[in-house]
């Protein structure tokens, strides 16, 4: 479900930038740069994987998290069609890019849709086969 922050509206003509909030254990919804919601469940379509370089090594130098791995997207009303086989994960003390959970040699840089939702209090990211990747 997702929460407007603020009173933000969000736009579903324009593209959102979500990520895991550590703070409040739920995905932040950007949008124009700015937080327009929070969400538990968050379904995305013509999505793209993007991390921060410089906030990554950010991470690294001081062993200490900070927002600079998104998943952008456009909010997608079709998730429950869609059958999620495919696990993503990051972790930037481990790879520079989003992974695939099954083998964490091929990253992961576009997928047709997924579903971001919390499952045992972390994140859960999940697509289905239509991913687009880069083995390294």
């Amino acid at each position: 479900m997702i929460k407007q922050y603020k009173n933000r509206s969000i736009n579903p003509d324009k593209p959102v930038k979500v990520y895991w909030n550590l703070q409040l254990d739920c995905y932040s919804v950007q949008q124009s740069g700015k937080v327009v919601a929070h969400a538990d469940q968050v379904e995305l379509r013509d999505v793209t994987f993007r991390v921060n370089e410089s906030g990554r090594q950010r991470v690294l130098k001081e062993r200490r998290k900070n927002v600079h791995a998104f998943i952008v997207g456009y909010l997608d009303e079709y998730f429950a069609k869609r059958y999620w086989d495919i696990k993503i994960v990051y972790n930037p003390y481990k790879f520079d890019s989003f992974r695939l959970w099954t083998d964490d040699t091929t990253t992961v840089k576009s997928a047709e849709a997924v579903i971001l939702r919390i499952r045992n209090g972390k994140s859960d990211i999940l697509s289905e086969r239509k991913i687009g990747t880069h083995c390294a």
